[in-house]
């Protein structure tokens, strides 16, 4: 079950109305709500969990108190972007002042959940897959808690490894989607080429090829170069060790080319420690199905 956030902005006059306006339509639309907080910010609560536009922003963001609803249900993330749009249509505003804001997967949910909730457990009210968890990185208790993710892919270092009783016991739970293997291309970045578990080790079999960026610099020529040579499908986008204005920039590259986000715990923490939305393992669905 995908989880969601959406965050009703300051707002003296008309916040509660809002609130309660926004938790009808969730109900409404099938979905739970599972907490709503408020929450006056300090500027450095902003900025460290925040994209920071500009002083002005700042100044507005930290002039009240904002609401954030804890949601669940299908698809949350994908409501949640499209509602926020509606929402803003029915009630005028103007471009700073716009209302609300509804969480992106990956990084910036992980950093906003904590902010909000900081009460409750993020891995009990999570988003959707972890869609990269390295086997060679996972301990003994790391390995026996995957079977609790919603929904998880696993990355081997190589053929060898992906044949290893070890790898073959992890990747038949259930809650285990795809197998990817690890490829150097570059010095500083490696292409992950997931499959079908069954087609883990059949050749000709297809596979939704994904970049990981381990070096930022340049990478807008870097995607589009790779896209052409090496047939990308997507990038990791979301991941533990990047921050906020990284993925924001990273991820608005992503699709300026075209291609999904990815996103997982890579190793750099534990599994399920960034996990992407449902309708971004969709699309590994989606192209599996039409390959």
């Amino acid at each position: 079950m995908e989880h969601n956030i959406i965050l009703v902005k300051p707002d003296s006059s008309n916040q509660e109305r809002f609130v309660e306006a926004i938790s009808a339509d969730l109900l409404e639309g099938g979905y739970e709500i599972v907490a709503i907080k408020y929450k006056q910010l300090s500027s450095e609560e902003f900025e460290g969990n925040f994209i920071c536009k500009n002083r002005q922003h700042l100044a507005y963001m930290i002039s009240g108190s904002i609401a954030a609803i804890l949601y669940r249900g299908h698809s949350a993330v994908g409501f949640g972007r499209n509602y926020k749009f509606h929402f803003r249509k029915q009630h005028s505003t103007d471009k700073l002042k716009n209302i609300l804001h509804s969480t992106e997967p990956g990084n910036e949910f992980a950093v906003q959940f904590e902010l909000f909730f900081a009460n409750l457990n993020i891995t009990e009210h999570h988003q959707f897959a972890d869609q990269g968890v390295y086997f060679s990185s996972l301990n003994e208790i790391q390995s026996g808690e995957l079977s609790r993710l919603a929904s998880f892919n696993l990355i081997a270092v190589s053929n060898e490894e992906a044949s290893s009783q070890q790898f073959r016991e992890t990747c038949s739970l259930r809650n285990c989607r795809y197998v990817g293997y690890r490829e150097r291309i570059y010095t500083s970045t490696e292409l992950l080429r997931y499959r079908r578990k069954a087609d883990s080790s059949a050749k000709d079999m297809p596979e939704v090829r994904v970049l990981h960026l381990h070096d930022l610099q340049e990478y807008s020529q870097h995607i589009r170069h790779m896209k052409e040579t090496h047939k990308i499908h997507g990038v990791v986008c979301y991941k533990p060790k990047l921050t906020l204005l990284e993925t924001e920039m990273l991820r608005t590259a992503i699709l300026e080319n075209n291609l999904c986000c990815v996103g997982g715990s890579f190793g750099e923490q534990p599994p399920g420690s960034i996990r992407a939305s449902q309708e971004l393992a969709d699309m590994f669905e989606a192209h599996f199905e039409h390959n």
